[in-house]
């Protein structure tokens, strides 16, 4: 497979539409073999994944799956998001993987798809659009559910403090008077 990207690591920031502003560090490794260890350390703490194949070659395609199980599910985090994107839809002649097998290894796999074209720029904004949206909700639903265990644990903590209080109550309480 002729890999049409080297290792690189862009720093971006997007607009949502509800006004929120984004910080992305995107990594991309054009799929090289010589970069995994480092490749590695990112997926540890990356929140989602953009999985990318050529619509116009079967290896790649087949690579995303075997990537998948290698290195998302064994390196990333549980809850990380990932798109599926079929790229060079501008190369509709020589397509040899259809929309429907993209959809079906990603419906498959639990992760979106999308079909794009980075020489046309065509839904390329969207499919980055789509991940950053999955992650930043996920990002938020985590923080709750964090925000929500701190908070049980403080009124647990309360609740232990209350006992210890109703404690030294009592200890004052059994306490003589001196005058």
């Amino acid at each position: 497979m002729d890999t049409t990207t080297i290792y690189s690591c862009y720093n971006e920031t997007y607009l949502l539409n509800d006004g929120t502003h984004v910080n992305c560090e995107i990594m991309d490794t054009g799929g090289q073999e010589k970069f995994d260890a480092l490749n590695r350390q990112y997926y540890q703490r990356a929140d989602c994944c953009i999985l990318v194949y050529d619509i116009t070659d079967l290896e790649s395609f087949n690579q995303c799956e075997t990537f998948y199980k290698q290195e998302i599910i064994n390196n990333c985090k549980k809850d990380i998001n990932v798109i599926l994107v079929g790229n060079k839809t501008d190369k509709e002649k020589e397509r040899k993987i259809t929309n429907e097998q993209g959809a079906n290894l990603a419906k498959e796999n639990g992760y979106c798809f999308e079909e794009t074209s980075c020489e046309t720029n065509c839904n390329v904004a969207n499919a980055f659009e789509t991940i950053i949206i999955m992650t930043v909700n996920n990002i938020k639903k985590n923080e709750q559910n964090n925000m929500n265990t701190k908070i049980k644990l403080s009124k647990d903590n309360l609740i232990k403090d209350d006992s210890n209080a109703n404690d030294k109550t009592k200890k004052n309480k059994n306490k003589k008077k001196c005058c």
